[in-house]
């Protein structure tokens, strides 16, 4: 493909110029480029050539490789024990990647185009030999990873975004300009792309064709000067301070889980028809001293029920959303702690409002003491409890390698914490060297009994548990 001529042009702005093709007869003739022709059958209006006014200007950046060779082992039994088996996928490759210049990988399934792709990208290491050398030095891992862009073969989108909303998530995290240049830079690329008709239009409601102009649109908003990689910038941090970070990931986020009607709605709903159903069926049980053992199965109901509507939503939060975030962090859009923090804390509200619901519902149905100090404190219980779980969820989330395992791991962590809550056995009666974890004693009046509570605080999780009543 023919180099671009930039003379001309301001410093400042790119250009899009028509290809030439040969005909039949060896004369050089301008033809429509694909892109040019789709947008002529679209109402975007673009004049050609385009013209980016608001791109940030990148160094021109080469990219070579030299005998570059990479083979996988597997261990194979044998008589006398295990031993490695080599598979060499690449061998000997060499070539180079110049600037100003539109490079196509080609070859049947199964060739190493997508090897060479990761490697040369900085996402496999191990097993890999030869030289890459970037402007004709050699590469360092850790630098290039930050000035590196990487457009994935699938099209991993957060669905619940609409089109224009995903472009200014990636133009805030990326571009240090004013929200004017902005918008502008991501009007342009998506009118360049053919993607403002569905500019107001969710990406899992979007062609495939849309969904793969999108990926490519997201990379495009700092201008790299390879479609591939290599956005090389003069700094080595990301573009957008840790806060600003936190910012916007907290707000896409929690535009994500609100959208979620499925997930949000349905946790909502469940609190409130639990509640009730709880409600029913420990009915006026709360005052009355001959129904102690049903009020401590109501209040261990109620923290098993809260601990797992929040722990369960929370395990699948990072394998659902792996793919998003290892495409986004690895070109370097944002940290780890702001995503992690962002994702954390756009969940507090659902996590303190479910409940909410839920212990408005049954406190005064299941007809506890009518006192604010008590109706308080067992609201802020369940709050902790549900916290909490939210954690854990989030931890067993981020360790787990697979959808199946979280769901899996999930449940299982809550058995140390059933065990050890005090419903089914007495803090005294367990041995010494498993009461590790603090305990907070309070004394509470309820009613007209004097009822001495003891809240374990077990793994984290706060659990209530009665030790004696005094009529």
């Amino acid at each position: 493909m023919p180099a671009l001529d930039n003379r001309g042009l301001e410093l400042d702005s790119v250009s899009v110029d028509d290809p030439v093709v040969c005909n039949g007869n060896g004369q050089i003739q301008h033809q429509d480029s694909a892109m040019t022709t789709h947008l002529k059958k679209t109402n975007n209006q673009m004049v050609k050539p385009h013209r980016f006014n608001h791109l940030p200007k990148r160094p021109a950046v080469d990219l070579e490789f030299k005998d570059l060779s990479y083979s996988i082992y597997k261990h194979w039994g044998g008589h006398r024990g295990y031993k490695l088996k080599g598979r060499s996928l690449l061998k000997s490759v060499s070539g180079k990647f110049c600037s100003r210049e539109l490079v196509g990988i080609m070859g049947p399934s199964g060739a190493g185009k997508s090897t060479l792709m990761n490697i040369l990208a900085g996402y496999r290491e191990t097993g890999m030999k030869g030289q890459i050398l970037v402007n004709g030095k050699p590469r360092d891992l850790r630098k290039f990873r930050k000035m590196s862009c990487y457009i994935m073969q699938d099209d991993m989108l957060l669905p619940h975004l609409t089109a224009r909303e995903a472009m200014m998530v990636s133009a805030n995290l990326k571009l240090n300009e004013t929200m004017h240049v902005k918008k502008k830079l991501v009007a342009e690329i998506m009118s360049a792309l053919g993607l403002l008709d569905c500019a107001h239009t969710r990406t899992s409601a979007l062609s495939g064709g849309q969904c793969k102009r999108l990926a490519i649109a997201l990379e495009l908003v700092n201008n790299p000067p390879v479609i591939f990689v290599l956005d090389l910038m003069e700094s080595h941090t990301f573009a957008t301070s840790t806060l600003k970070q936190f910012y916007i990931l907290f707000k896409r986020t929690f535009i994500t889980i609100c959208r979620d009607q499925v997930l949000t709605h349905l946790r909502i709903i469940s609190h409130i028809l639990v509640g009730v159903v709880t409600g029913l069926l420990y009915l006026k049980i709360g005052n009355d001293a001959n129904k102690v053992l049903n009020n401590t199965g109501f209040l261990f109901f109620s923290m098993l029920f809260l601990m797992f509507g929040a722990l369960m939503p929370t395990v699948l939060t990072f394998p659902l959303e792996m793919p998003v975030f290892l495409r986004e962090h690895l070109n370097y859009w944002y940290s780890l702690k702001a995503y992690c923090l962002a994702k954390t804390m756009a969940d507090i509200p659902f996590q303190v409002l479910c409940p909410v619901l839920y212990c408005t519902i049954v406190y005064w149905m299941t007809e506890q003491p009518p006192e604010a100090a008590r109706f308080l404190l067992f609201i802020a219980l369940s709050i902790c409890t549900s916290l909490v779980a939210q954690s854990l969820g989030l931890l067993v989330g981020a360790a787990s390698t697979s959808l199946q395992v979280a769901t899996f791991i999930g449940p299982v962590t809550s058995v140390p914490v059933l065990l050890f809550s005090g419903f089914f056995v007495t803090f005294d009666t367990i041995p010494k060297y498993l009461q590790m974890s603090p305990t907070l004693t309070l004394n509470i009046t309820l009613g007209r009994q004097t009822r001495h509570m003891v809240f374990h605080v077990d793994f984290g999780l706060l659990n209530w548990h009665f030790i004696s009543s005094v009529s």
